[in-house]
């Protein structure tokens, strides 16, 4: 599967940069540091090359809030599933951090 997300309307697909990211092992679409330009309504795109199908889901609506000056601790809660990968393969490993 290949996902991909759009920003109010097709085919606006959202340029991936240093504040996004489209996780392509479960599909979520990550945000760092949220701006008022983030605003608008979210749709994810699924395609799948084997079958040549696609679907979208439906709109997800964001809207950034002002400021409100609240500062969260670090908060590390991790547990990763064993991941396993046969010699001279390859392999992707994700990591998210999240915090100011």
């Amino acid at each position: 599967l290949s996902y991909r997300w759009l920003l109010n309307e097709f085919p606006v697909f959202i340029p991936l940069d240093k504040r996004r990211f489209v996780s392509q092992t479960n599909g979520n679409l990550y945000i760092a540091n949220v701006e008022a330009s983030d605003k608008g309504n979210y749709s994810c795109f699924v395609s799948s090359p084997s079958i040549t199908k696609s679907v979208f889901s439906k709109f997800i609506p964001l809207i950034p809030q002002a400021d409100r000056a609240k500062v969260y601790p670090a908060d590390i809660k991790v547990k990763f599933k064993d991941t396993y990968a046969l010699l001279g393969q390859n392999v992707t490993l994700e990591c998210f951090a999240l915090g100011k």
